[in-house]
């Protein structure tokens, strides 16, 4: 599902063409490291966001171009215009809130934003407001797209053939991060929307 995510989101929602520079937050989950593996494979400049100095190493092994820790800099408003000075064509969202709000000036005319998911929110017991996008989808007429992958379960099998060829050919890594036990499913589950997990969070019974 994660590899079905990102190929999806890429592909039909973002149309991700060569050359263009794309902005993945959540960078190191199991979805995020595989969107920032394909649009390398597609021959595209991959921008990445994590929450830790491992996570920034990983993703560096991966092959992305420019990758920070969104906890440690001093903006994340600079951190963005530094790693792409001309803006993001494609920005694939997984996390919602603040972080995007930060993204939206940055995105080029034309810019195609992914929302799959929203992780910063998913806690939240007030939600949060504001600010709004409205101006800058309307002056640089981006198009903004929420999506599940089962939209396209017509084209899952072709689709997992493509994405078992790039890792046989060595061109797509996929880590799992595993907690043994069944009884440690509820800390493993809370640890994932905590961060932990580099990859995808697995628990091993």
């Amino acid at each position: 599902m994660p590899g079905l995510t990102a190929l999806y989101g890429l592909e039909e929602v973002c149309e991700i063409k060569k050359g263009e520079t794309l902005l993945v937050n959540a960078a190191a989950g199991a979805v995020g490291s595989v969107v920032g593996q394909i649009a390398k494979i597609k021959g595209c400049r991959v921008v990445g966001c994590a929450g830790t100095d491992a996570k920034v190493s990983y993703l560096k092994e991966l092959g992305f171009d420019q990758v920070f820790n969104y906890k440690t800099v001093t903006s994340l408003e600079e951190s963005l215009r530094e790693a792409a000075p001309h803006g993001y064509d494609c920005y694939f969202e997984n996390v919602g809130g603040k972080f995007s709000s930060v993204v939206m000036p940055q995105m080029r005319e034309y810019g195609r934003i992914a929302v799959c998911g929203s992780i910063s929110m998913y806690n939240d017991t007030t939600p949060q407001t504001g600010p709004y996008v409205h101006t800058y989808m309307i002056f640089k007429q981006l198009r903004m797209e929420g999506f599940l992958c089962a939209r396209w379960k017509h084209k899952h099998q072709q689709s997992l053939r493509r994405l078992m060829a790039w890792m046989t050919e060595g061109k797509l890594r996929c880590n799992e991060h595993i907690t043994s036990g069944f009884n440690n499913m509820p800390a493993a589950f809370m640890g994932m929307l905590q961060g932990d997990n580099i990859g995808k969070a697995v628990v091993k019974v």
